[in-house]
């Protein structure tokens, strides 16, 4: 049963949502109630394709994502751990690559994270399915991984629940109550809740969210395409690395004995729908064989195994993307007590263990800890993009997703 009284609300149970409550707890805050729509861990968090990286353009950013692969290795479910400590390699296939990754490597050293360069030979050791033809080398970040992400959102409702945060189903929200510019109750099916502390953590539904309290959320879902295939005779008694190859548009990660392979094309595809759809699970819409050739492709010529690999499943996820690129974390501006914790532009699971103690942080204390103040919603206060600029840049943050940025 929903208590009728917390002293924050965090609307969504994926992996960041149970996150923020984990630490909140942690911090003391048991009064603590998690809403979801649905069932527990939906939405973008049981489709994400759970690469693992570490290493952002900021040292904050970088800093966070660090603290959730530390935290994401001491999760398990029954005995099954959320994350699998592969390492990754980020290949070099241009020269102008190869000095970004060059320069990437001393980021990496000069905020703790462990960082390789290597040759092509030596790349080509570490994960023997690739084609060496035109790296120039690699970039091999050893504490890198996957997530299961489901796993991982589930760990963090369990310790969360041990700590007293009560975790509602089925409760979706109807309406939220302001008065005198603060968040006061949220209205749900499953009855009222009085709080002045109200979370967004979901994901692509945080803008209808957002608009019942007055709040501007500027995030657009993108559909993001990969494929699962079947076990590769290459990949038996093998593991190897997650791979990046961004001057292919692509990526590719383990899964058991076979391969997950996605990337990010130069004509993405927002969900321009006026309502997200109803349905076991909406985020996933209908996948586009003609859209996902080119990457199958690129893909095919970086580890020819995939040539003739079957595929077992096909995802076409709706991701949250922002017009520039940065989540959309901290308070809203005008109305106190509500936060967003959303727009994570593909990088939720990783983030979500920084995210969640850097939010928690924030909401206890005032202080993040880090200054996210790139990150922050506030940066948007009086100057909200509409509909349209914040589809168009979002299309460009994607279809860019992978390119150097200027100097």
């Amino acid at each position: 049963m929903t208590p009728t009284h917390a002293r924050a609300v965090i609307v969504g149970s994926g992996i960041v949502g149970a996150s923020i409550a984990y630490h909140l707890a942690r911090l003391g805050w048991r009064d603590l109630v998690v809403l979801e729509q649905g069932e527990l861990v939906g939405g973008t968090t049981s489709h994400a394709p759970g690469l693992v990286g570490q290493l952002r353009s900021s040292p904050a950013l970088t800093r966070m994502l660090m603290y959730s692969a530390a935290l994401y290795r001491t999760l398990a479910v029954d005995g099954v751990p959320g994350f699998l400590g592969e390492g990754s390699l980020r290949l070099a296939s241009s020269p102008a690559r190869w000095a970004q990754l060059r320069g990437q490597a001393e980021f990496a050293r000069g905020v703790g994270l462990e960082a390789h360069l290597l040759t092509a030979e030596e790349a080509g050791r570490l994960c023997p399915l690739l084609s060496l033809a035109g790296v120039e080398g690699a970039l091999y970040l050893p504490g890198d991984g996957s997530a299961v992400a489901p796993v991982l959102a589930r760990a963090l409702i369990h310790e969360a629940r041990t700590l007293g945060v009560t975790f509602s189903s089925h409760a979706r929200v109807e309406a939220i109550e302001v008065a005198g510019g603060r968040v006061r109750a949220v209205r749900t099916g499953a009855g009222r809740v009085e709080t002045d502390t109200l979370v967004a953590a979901a994901g692509i539904w945080s803008p209808p969210l957002g608009r019942l309290a007055g709040v501007a959320l500027p995030l657009v879902p993108m559909q993001h395409q990969y494929v699962v295939t079947a076990p590769l005779p290459e990949l038996a008694g093998r593991t190897v690395p997650n791979l990046r190859d961004p001057d292919r548009l692509i990526y590719t990660r383990q899964r058991e004995q076979g391969l997950i392979v996605g990337g990010y094309e130069r004509d993405p595809r927002p969900y321009d729908g006026e309502a997200i759809p109803d349905g076991a699970d909406p985020t996933v819409r209908p996948f586009d064989p003609a859209r996902f050739e080119p990457l199958h492709r690129a893909a095919v010529g970086r580890l020819p195994a995939l040539a003739g690999a079957a595929e077992v499943r096909q995802v076409n996820g709706l991701e949250a993307f922002t017009p520039d690129g940065e989540f959309l974390l901290g308070p809203a501006p005008k109305v106190n007590g509500f936060w967003s914790a959303c727009g994570f532009c593909a990088h939720g699971v990783a983030g979500a263990g920084g995210v969640g103690r850097a939010l928690a942080e924030w909401v206890a204390h005032g202080d993040p800890g880090e200054d996210l103040s790139p990150m922050a919603l506030g940066r948007f206060a009086g100057r909200v993009p509409d509909r349209d600029a914040v589809r168009e840049g979002a299309c460009r943050v994607y279809g860019t997703y992978y390119d150097i940025a200027p100097a």
